[in-house]
C-alpha cells in the first residue's frame, strides 16, 4: 500500500475525516506534513498563535492549561490546534509530548478549507464546546455569565402561519442563522439555516407552510442560567441555537458562536487580537471591550489587584502595538530607546478612565538631527492611544513633551537634582515618575536608570521627608465623629473621591517605603510586601488598598453599565451599612498610616 493510499485509509477510519467523500479525503492526505516529537517537546504553546494544526499519527499529547492544570490527553486519531487557527486568536493550552508521537500537520490554509464543509465545521465547534466543558468542570470564569447578559440583540421571530420562503428572506434580511417561529406571541418552533439547507435538497416549494418544515418545540434555557448551562445544553442536544426565555416570553436567543465570542473577552483573547490589528481604528474597536471585561471580571469576584493587573497588562499590550505601527510608519529608529509607562500603568493598578502617562528614554549615542523622530514618534503614540481612549495628561506627563523624551545621562541628572533639592514641582513629579516600568526598546536604558535612583534615594532624606509630608497633604474623608467628608456643591455633590483620599495615599506611602529602602518593587502591594521585611507595619495597609480599589472598580463598573464615563467620585449613601463600615475602617488605616509617617520622618522640622 503506498503511503498515501495509508495515509488516506487512516484518515478515514477518523471524524471529522470519515464526514468527507473519500476523494475529499484523499485530496487532504496529500497535504499532511509527517513530524516526529520526543517525549517532553512542546508542540504548541499557551499563548502562542499555532502555524498549523496537528493530528495525533502515533503516541499522546498531554494538555495543560495556562494554570498549568491538566486538562487532558490525545491520542491517536485526534486533532489539536484547529480552534486557533478557525477563530484566529493564540492557544488556550500547551501541548507536550507524552511519549515519543508521530505527528502529521496541516497548513491554516488546508484547515480553512477543511472547516468549509459545514460538517466538519460542526464537528470542530462541538469538540471545542466539548473541550471546554472537559477542561472546567466546575465552570470556569467565562462559563459564569448569566445568559442574560449573552443576548446581543431582540429576537427576531416570524408567526407560525408564514411560509419558509418568508422565513428565509426574513433570516437573509437580518443575517441571522436561525429563527424562532410564534404563534400568538407564544413559541413553537425554530428554523434554522440546517433546516434550509434539508429543504432545498428534498425540493421542497418556498411557499411550503413553515409550520411542516420547522423544528417544533425546540430546546431553550432561562434567561438566570449561566453560560456553562448554554453550553452544556448545546454539546448534550447536539444543536446550535437556544432561545432564551423569562417564563413563557422570548427575550432573546444565543448561539455556539455567542459563547466562543463570550470566550473572546477574556484577556488573552484581547492580547492576541490586539497584536492581529492593522491600524488604530482597530484597535481602538478591541479596547471597548475591557470595561465589558472588568464588569465579568468582578461578577466572578477576582479581586482589585487581579483586575487592575489584567486592565494594565492588556494596556501594554496595546502600547506595544501601537510603538510597532509607529515605528512601521516612520522607519526604524536612529538609536535605541525606551518607552516607559509611569504612575498607575507602570505600577499595574490601571483602573477604568485612565489618563495617559509614559516618556522617552533615549541613548545617549542620539544626536540633534534625531530629534524630529522621536518627536514624530512620541506624538504618534500619545494621539494613538487617545484614539483607544486614554485621554492626554494634563500634567503634560508625556512623551510629547520635550522634558520627559531626553537621554538617559539626562535623566539620571534629572532624578539626581529632584533627590537632591525637593522642591514642590520635585514632589509632585515623584508620584509619577518615581514609579516607571520599560515597556518597549532597549530595557537596558531604563534598567541603568532604576539603579541610579535606588542607589541614591535611600540617603536623600530630605527628600523623603517632603515626600512624608505630601503623603500626608491628602485628607482622609473622614471626619471627627467618624462620618464622611463630602464634597459639599458641584457635579460631585454628596460625593467622596476614593482614590485621592483612600488609594493615593497608600500608593505614596508604599512609594516612600521603596524610596527608603532601595526596593526595586514597583507594585504597591509588591512594595508593601517588601517594605514588611524591613520592618513596616503593612498588614492593614494592604487589606485597606484591596478594599478601597474593589470598592473603585465597582462603582465605576456601575457607572459604564449604564452609559456613563468611569470616575472616583462615591456615594456613601447607596453604599450598604456593611460596606460603609468596611469603608470607614480602610480610611482610618490610611489615616493611621499617614500619621505614622509624620513621626518616622519627623515632618515637623520640615518647612
Amino acid at each position: 500500500m503506498s503511503e498515501l493510499a495509508e495515509t488516506t485509509q487512516f484518515l478515514s477510519a477518523y471524524e471529522p475525516w470519515s464526514l468527507l467523500p473519500p476523494a475529499e479525503v484523499a485530496s487532504f492526505a496529500k497535504r499532511a506534513v509527517g513530524q516526529y516529537v520526543r517525549r517532553g517537546d512542546v508542540v504548541l504553546s499557551a499563548g502562542a498563535a499555532p502555524t498549523a494544526m496537528y493530528l495525533v499519527r502515533s503516541g499522546a499529547i498531554e494538555i495543560v492549561d495556562a494554570d498549568g492544570n491538566l486538562v487532558d490527553h490525545d491520542e491517536k486519531g485526534t486533532c489539536f490546534g484547529q480552534s486557533s487557527i478557525i477563530e484566529e486568536r493564540p492557544s488556550r493550552f500547551t501541548f507536550t509530548a507524552l511519549e515519543d508521537s508521530l505527528l502529521w500537520s496541516f497548513s491554516p490554509e488546508t484547515v480553512r478549507e477543511l472547516v468549509a464543509h459545514p460538517q466538519v465545521r460542526r464537528f470542530f465547534t462541538e469538540s471545542r464546546l466539548s473541550d471546554a466543558t472537559r477542561s472546567v468542570p466546575e465552570g470556569g470564569p467565562v462559563l459564569q455569565v448569566p445568559v442574560s447578559d449573552m443576548i446581543t440583540r431582540e429576537p427576531i421571530t416570524i408567526d407560525v402561519n408564514s411560509s419558509v420562503g418568508d422565513a428565509a428572506q426574513t433570516m437573509d434580511e437580518h443575517r441571522i442563522s436561525a429563527i424562532l417561529v410564534t404563534e400568538a406571541e407564544r413559541l413553537v418552533g425554530i428554523l434554522t439555516d440546517r433546516d434550509l439547507r434539508r429543504v432545498v435538497a428534498r425540493s421542497v416549494s418556498p411557499s411550503s407552510p413553515l409550520a411542516e418544515t420547522m423544528s417544533r418545540d425546540p430546546f431553550r434555557i432561562d434567561k438566570d442560567a449561566l453560560a456553562l448551562d448554554v453550553l452544556l445544553k448545546l454539546v448534550e442536544n447536539k444543536i446550535h441555537h437556544l432561545p432564551v426565555m423569562d417564563g413563557e416570553k422570548v427575550l432573546g436567543m444565543v448561539t455556539s458562536g455567542d459563547l466562543m465570542r463570550l470566550e473572546r473577552s477574556s484577556p488573552l483573547y484581547l492580547v492576541g487580537d490586539l497584536a492581529r490589528q492593522d491600524d488604530i481604528a482597530g484597535l481602538a474597536r478591541v479596547m471597548e471591550r475591557v470595561p465589558k471585561l472588568v464588569a465579568r471580571l468582578l461578577r466572578q469576584d477576582a479581586t482589585a489587584e487581579d483586575i487592575t493587573r489584567i486592565v494594565s497588562r492588556t494596556t501594554e499590550a496595546l502600547c506595544q502595538r501601537v510603538i510597532e505601527m509607529g515605528e512601521a510608519k516612520l522607519g526604524a529608529p536612529p538609536v535605541p530607546y525606551c518607552f516607559v509607562a509611569l504612575g498607575s500603568l507602570a505600577r499595574n493598578e490601571q483602573a477604568l478612565g485612565s489618563d495617559q502617562d509614559h516618556a522617552l528614554i533615549l541613548s545617549d549615542d542620539v544626536q540633534p538631527e534625531h530629534a524630529q523622530y522621536f518627536e514624530d514618534l512620541a506624538e504618534f503614540i500619545t494621539a494613538s492611544l487617545e484614539e483607544c481612549g486614554f485621554p492626554r495628561c494634563k500634567g503634560h506627563a508625556m512623551a510629547t513633551n520635550p522634558s520627559w523624551r531626553q537621554p538617559l545621562s539626562e535623566w539620571q541628572l534629572e532624578f539626581s537634582n529632584w533627590l537632591g533639592a525637593p522642591t514642590s514641582e520635585a514632589v509632585l513629579n515623584s508620584s509619577i515618575f518615581f514609579d516607571m516600568r520599560p515597556i518597549y526598546g532597549d530595557q537596558t536604558l531604563f534598567t541603568a536608570l532604576q539603579q541610579r535612583v535606588l542607589r541614591s534615594a535611600p540617603s536623600s532624606s530630605r527628600f523623603l521627608g517632603h515626600l512624608a509630608k505630601h503623603a500626608n497633604d491628602a485628607e482622609v474623608p473622614i471626619g471627627f465623629l467618624r462620618g464622611f467628608v463630602v464634597e459639599k456643591k458641584g457635579e460631585h455633590r454628596d460625593r467622596l473621591d476614593i482614590k485621592l483620599g483612600g488609594i493615593n495615599p497608600i500608593v505614596d506611602i508604599a512609594r516612600i517605603y521603596a524610596l527608603r529602602w532601595g526596593l526595586p518593587q514597583v507594585s504597591t502591594r509588591g512594595r508593601l510586601l517588601a517594605a514588611a521585611e524591613h520592618g513596616a507595619e503593612v498588614e492593614n495597609l494592604l487589606d485597606a488598598h484591596e478594599y478601597l480599589g474593589y470598592r473603585r472598580l465597582q462603582h465605576q463598573g456601575g457607572l459604564v453599565a449604564v452609559g456613563h464615563e468611569p470616575n472616583n467620585y462615591i456615594n456613601p449613601e447607596e453604599l450598604s451599612e456593611f460596606e460603609r463600615r468596611n469603608l470607614r475602617e480602610a480610611f482610618s488605616i490610611v489615616g493611621k498610616a499617614q500619621s505614622a509617617l509624620l513621626v518616622a520622618f519627623q515632618t515637623q522640622y520640615i518647612s
